[in-house]
């Protein structure tokens, strides 16, 4: 069989639930071929650990020799990233999976056929936004197609003074949201989300008519777990699980990346 019952209590590493929620560890064992699962993978915390700035990033040679092996067997793959696409291509290389950038304003299918949409701002908004985070030292703005990233990772006593900036932009901004999540404000147009962009790619080959499966790490990876959920598959959250409608949950970026090569092993 293609999924086994892993002996290794490592493998299942969980973490501890929330008051009055009962999260688990994600079952040891998924009763269904690979042919008839969707993974939908988030990146930073998830496949690759999270690091003081997203030039630093590494998704580790290990993981991703073991998403090639899932995507040989026969499982369907996708990357739900808040980085744009190049981004996201050139961290998972040479694996090549669809992927939607920039939480879903970017997508490209299996085909190499892509897609962008454009989310407009007022004149003078994102610069507006630049002079104010050039005011809080060790904070910096990320520019992304269709959306805006306030990092403050590296100066967490910032925190309130980032998070009213993005309160006043929002003001400048309608049609704008906010978005929490580790150590940086992500701003970005309403009804753009992972959750649009799994449901769009569920649409298509190779994933329709399979169990989805999502995984993310931090509450921009929400919307796609609710997705995952609403169209009867599942999801798990990585890291702390608070706060989160995934019923599953691994410590960490090691736990899911010994989770998903257990998936291989036979029986």
């Amino acid at each position: 069989m293609y999924y086994k019952n892993m002996s290794e209590p490592s493998a299942c590493t969980f973490v501890a639930p929330p008051s009055g929620k009962r999260i688990t560890a994600p079952p040891c064992r998924l009763r269904l071929p690979p042919e008839r699962l969707a993974l939908f993978l988030d990146v930073d915390g998830t496949l690759a650990p999270i690091t003081a700035r997203p030039e630093f990033t590494r998704v580790p040679v290990d993981t991703r020799r073991i998403l090639r092996r899932l995507q040989a067997s026969g499982v369907a793959l996708a990357a739900l990233s808040g980085r744009p696409l190049v981004q996201v291509r050139r961290l998972l290389l040479p694996l090549d999976v669809p992927i939607a950038g920039s939480h879903g304003a970017q997508l490209r299918f299996s085909a190499g056929r892509s897609i962008r949409s454009t989310a407009h701002l007022p004149p003078g908004a994102a610069a507006w936004l630049q002079n104010g985070v050039a005011q809080l030292p060790d904070v910096w703005l990320e520019r992304k197609p269709s959306a805006l990233a306030i990092h403050w990772r590296q100066a967490p006593h910032m925190q309130s003074e980032v998070a009213a900036l993005a309160a006043r932009f929002l003001e400048r901004a309608p049609g704008w949201q906010l978005i929490c999540g580790h150590c940086v404000h992500e701003l970005r147009a309403v009804g753009r989300h992972k959750g649009v962009a799994l449901r769009r790619l569920m649409r298509q080959a190779p994933f329709a008519g399979r169990w989805p499966l999502a995984i993310g790490d931090d509450r921009t990876d929400e919307d796609a777990f609710a997705a995952a959920l609403e169209l009867g598959g599942a999801a798990i959250r990585v890291g702390p699980a608070a706060n989160t409608c995934a019923p599953w949950a691994v410590a960490d970026t090691t736990a899911l990346a010994r989770w998903l090569g257990a998936l291989l092993a036979p029986d």
